[in-house]
């Protein structure tokens, strides 16, 4: 019945889950769960960085030294206005986001769009690019 209860699902709802669940990840500072939902082969573009960002191994890194230093360390974040487009193992979430950066006491809110690309390999969704960039 469970099997049943999944079929039924969209391709769409799928990717959308996933992504909720990496936010959370991202939204309780927590990189061993982050990570779970990333390809090995991930590229980052960021506004707050002039370079593109490859491999996990490059993006753990940056990751984990921004939460050390709290300048990416999050209060709170929301989605809003997700698409999901879905062909065949690949998919495109898009969606504006808000939320608070920065350390504790002086987090700032900061209002951004971000694109993810995600590949289903072995039957599983993983983040093979992220693209942010900043509202105006």
């Amino acid at each position: 019945m469970l099997t049943e209860a999944l079929s039924s699902v969209s391709p769409e709802a799928e990717v959308w889950r996933v992504i909720k669940e990496f936010n959370r990840a991202f939204a309780g500072n927590d990189p061993e769960a982050y990570f779970q939902f990333i390809d090995e082969h991930i590229t980052v573009l960021t506004p707050s960085n002039p370079y593109r960002v490859e491999g996990i191994a490059d993006d753990r890194e940056e990751f984990e030294y921004g939460l050390r230093v709290g300048a990416t360390r999050v209060g709170y974040f929301q989605e809003l206005q997700p698409n999901v487009q879905v062909v065949g193992d690949v998919a495109v979430a898009t969606y504006f986001s808000r939320g608070s950066y920065g350390p504790e006491g002086s987090a700032r809110t900061a209002y951004l769009k971000e694109t993810d690309v995600l590949v289903k390999r072995n039957g599983v969704w993983k983040i093979a690019h992220i693209h942010v960039s900043a509202t105006t």
